[in-house]
């Protein structure tokens, strides 16, 4: 029988240099300092400040231009390396703004992003940064809310919708639910201030095909689960608004007669307009 030298056994095979090499890669680049890669690939981002840490763990101060004042806050991320198997970005992210807390993972892919198991709450402080209105001093509490959103072209070969959803720009996918204890609210149009009383609401978040478009659907609903309205949010961040008789009764001025789940107020307009002005 032919005998193995002992030397052979000693001799690491090409297979472990191969993994060796590897790991070494994998672990220099988690090492790279994230203020080099966000100079590298997004240098003239203006939502990203003062980048702190590396690709595995790190913080950033964003900013983003809402309202005549920017909304600024916090971000901190830890990397989850294996997801890379699945061919995505995955990190566990911290993010603050004054009183807001919310915490969850975010994914990125090559033609979508990902947010999955948010949990926190949106503080009056900074819905008041995002909507020049009166607003009670009650925050929104984020409840496990989910999104993910395809990016790419709306255009596609095949006829039947039913095969082709999944080809469609917008969000594919949505689950979780947003509470507030409500209040009243005042808000500006027309040179005057209306006030509404908000009852306890929650609106529950789902993904709806509509018009051959893939939508965000926010289903408002008071603490008996009848319908107040319905927001949705398309791939081109237009806000749809629909708010129903049943809502609107709770403004004093408002004199109208419907049937309470009949949709009196229908707006559409563009989300976040300060951000997409700059």
């Amino acid at each position: 029988m032919p005998q193995v030298s002992a030397s052979s056994h000693k001799r690491p095979r090409k297979l472990w240099w191969l993994v060796g090499l590897i790991l070494f890669s994998l672990f220099a680049v988690l090492q790279m300092p994230a203020s080099w890669l966000l100079e590298k690939y997004a240098p003239d981002t203006p939502y990203v400040q003062h980048v702190s840490g590396n690709l595995w763990q790190g913080s950033a101060i964003w900013q983003m231009p809402v309202s005549a004042t920017s909304l600024t806050g916090t971000a901190e991320w830890s990397w989850q390396p294996w997801h890379l198997l699945l061919g995505k970005l995955s990190a566990d992210v911290d993010i603050n703004s004054e009183q807001t807390r919310l915490n969850g993972q975010v994914k990125i892919g090559l033609n979508s992003w990902q947010v999955k198991n948010m949990s926190g709450k949106i503080a009056p402080e900074t819905l008041a940064n995002i909507v020049d209105w009166q607003l009670p001093n009650t925050p929104i509490q984020v409840n496990n809310v989910s999104l993910k959103r395809q990016s790419g072209s709306n255009m596609s070969a095949d006829t039947d919708p039913s095969r082709s959803s999944s080809k469609l720009t917008g969000f594919s996918q949505a689950d979780g639910q947003l509470t507030w204890v409500g209040g009243e609210i005042g808000y500006p149009s027309g040179g005057k201030v209306f006030y509404l009383t908000m009852p306890a609401l929650h609106a529950e978040l789902s993904a709806e095909q509509k018009n051959n478009k893939n939508l965000l659907h926010i289903n408002l609903l008071n603490n008996q689960d009848k319908r107040l309205g319905d927001l949705y949010i398309d791939s081109d961040n237009m806000l749809d608004v629909s708010l129903t008789q049943r809502l609107l009764e709770n403004m004093p001025d408002y004199k109208g007669q419907a049937p309470q789940d009949t949709p009196v107020v229908s707006v559409r307009q563009p989300l976040l307009n300060g951000l997409g002005a700059r």
